[in-house]
């Protein structure tokens, strides 16, 4: 039999090759340039990164070598346990394992910078997600509302603290939900998802929150009531059983963390002479400045100890005599701006879910579900984990911080895009008359109503700031100016 021998001549080029890659390329242009939407909320999100950048690179050189971090932020993460268990002191014993030759300041700046771009990339790449379900307007409130990372950019004495390690694990809590429970194909099908769910995140449950805990005791009390109510929900979704079952289960998961904040509440607080020996010893170590460790044996007046050593002897009633005398003097600013915020909040929660809804799940969606599950999907992810955070509000007096932060965690957790589709598709909605997303008006809201709400929001975005606290004064408003001069240029 004769075969063909292969031709060995070479393959003659096609001139039009170039031409065609070049046409696919002005094709993609074309295609993208006709979505307003899609290009406006690119441009949205890199004026938000280009803050990021911008901030970075002017404060990290400031904050590691001269010395412009939050000395409180600082200090507390050295708080260690070479006098004892106490409270917060887990950082502290982490910092002990760095070499003698460390500059402590300059590494714990940068490690500080490092956790706030590492959650705000996490909030970015969500975002990134869902570009072409959103509307600009509902966007920007995303970006730029005050409650949200703007705090920490428009306020550095936040920057450092210790509630960007319970963002992290909140983010990879996200990411095991993920994984867990992936889009496509309708997603009805849960097979294997509980075993991949607590293979995936019991581990970090376990290890990771109490670390948290031990690290700062109100890590608990602002970020495990939310992760409960997500694992409460995932395994109500994947496993077979009752509420009370799955409750159970999830109460399990979390045992670990409760039982560091019990230690805590027990046999956290430390004497005079403990924080006495603790300050010495790192002053010792060059890592506290000279003269700022100087404490009477009965009282704390006229004591030189960092700021953030203060507190840690206060009884938690003592702390909650000095929080209600501060609040007592701005009481009527937190009354203002704390609901409007709050609002804010839910109105752009509710367009993003409405939306991601409408994109994600077009089969099935029905507008008045989507409505009802984005007010249950406030209820459940910020009303709740905030009523069980209350006793920080009682016993601290950073009221800026902590509403900040149950604003970004319930923000992480609506833009997460397949815990809503799929706590949505669960439900199993059946088709109506009003089904599809084509025929779906494409606001949760009468058009008027969303472009009045949207346009407010944004306008107050620049002019609304949230304070971290409020002891001497509590300025609530500034010049839009402002805005842009703390965001994009550089003192």
């Amino acid at each position: 039999m004769l075969t063909s021998a292969p031709s060995s001549a070479p393959r003659e080029e096609n001139p039009d090759d170039g031409r065609s890659s070049a046409l696919t390329a002005s094709a993609r242009i074309k295609s993208f340039f006709p979505q307003p939407r899609l290009l406006i909320n690119s441009i949205l999100l890199a004026a938000f990164c280009g803050a990021l950048i911008r901030a970075f690179l002017y404060w990290l050189p400031r904050d590691a070598f001269e010395r412009s971090l939050n000395y409180w932020a600082y200090t507390d993460w050295l708080i260690d346990y070479s006098q004892g268990f106490i409270r917060r002191g887990l950082s502290g014993e982490i910092w002990r394992l760095l070499p003698s030759d460390v500059p402590h300041e300059e590494f714990i700046a940068v490690f500080s910078w490092i956790l706030f771009l590492a959650v705000a990339c996490g909030y970015v790449r969500l975002l990134a997600r869902s570009l072409k379900a959103l509307h600009p307007l509902t966007l920007f409130g995303l970006l730029f509302l005050p409650s949200l990372f703007f705090f920490y950019l428009h306020d550095h004495k936040a920057i450092g603290r210790k509630e960007m390690l319970g963002y992290v694990i909140l983010l990879l809590h996200l990411f095991v939900v993920e994984k867990t429970l992936p889009l496509g194909g309708g997603f009805p099908r849960r097979d294997g998802s509980l075993r991949r769910y607590l293979l995936g995140w019991a581990p970090l449950a376990v290890l990771l929150l109490p670390a948290a805990v031990l690290v700062h005791e109100v890590n608990f009390l602002l970020f495990v009531p939310l992760h409960a109510m997500v694992t409460l929900s995932v395994l109500r979704m994947t496993a077979a059983g009752g509420f009370r079952r799955t409750a159970l289960w999830a109460g399990l998961l979390y045992l670990p963390a409760a039982i560091a904040f019990g230690a805590v509440l027990l046999s956290g607080t430390p004497s005079y002479s403990t924080l006495l020996g603790i300050c010495e010893k790192w002053a010792a170590a060059g890592a506290i400045r000279e003269g700022t460790c100087i404490l009477p044996p009965d009282k704390l007046n006229g004591s030189t100890l960092p700021g953030s050593f203060i507190p840690m002897e206060w009884s938690f009633v003592r702390a909650a005599e000095i929080t209600r005398w501060i609040i007592s003097r701005h009481w009527m600013d937190w009354i203002l701006i704390l609901p409007t915020l709050a609002v804010l909040l839910w109105y752009l929660a509710r367009q993003t879910v409405y939306a991601i809804l409408r994109f994600r799940v077009p089969r099935s969606f029905a507008p008045r579900s989507a409505v009802r599950q984005a007010g249950e999907f406030f209820l459940r992810y910020f009303a709740v984990p905030l009523l069980l955070s209350m006793p920080v509000y009682v016993t601290a007096y950073d009221y800026g911080r902590w509403f900040t932060v149950a604003c970004v965690n319930f923000a992480l957790v609506a833009v997460s895009v397949n815990l809503p589709a799929w706590e949505y598709a669960f439900r199993r909605t059946p088709p109506s008359a009003e089904s599809g997303s084509v025929s779906a008006p494409e606001h949760a809201d009468s058009r008027p109503v969303f472009y009045g709400a949207s346009i407010a929001a944004a306008v107050l975005a620049f002019v609304l700031w949230l304070p971290h606290y409020c002891s001497f004064e509590c300025e609530i408003l500034r010049s839009p100016l402002r805005f842009f001069e703390l965001t994009f240029i550089a003192h």
